[in-house]
């Protein structure tokens, strides 16, 4: 999985060519994906900026079911 981050002003843009494509996209706060390479291609094509995480700095939500 590799996590990438939009800015604000392409957060709509980036997120419907993440959705369209078919494949699930995992949707974290502060307009950060979990994404697949197929989607890093999209947005390439798509000249759509983002930011590559490193997934140790990334917070995953907890589940409320873990209690």
């Amino acid at each position: 999985m590799i996590y990438v981050q939009i800015p604000e002003k392409h957060d709509a843009m980036g997120f419907l060519a993440l959705a369209k494509s078919g494949t699930p996209v995992y949707c974290l706060a502060g307009n950060i994906y979990g994404v697949r390479t197929d989607h890093i291609k999209i947005l390439k094509r798509k000249r759509i900026p983002f930011k590559k995480l490193d997934a140790k700095n990334v917070h995953l939500p907890k589940s409320s079911l873990a209690a």
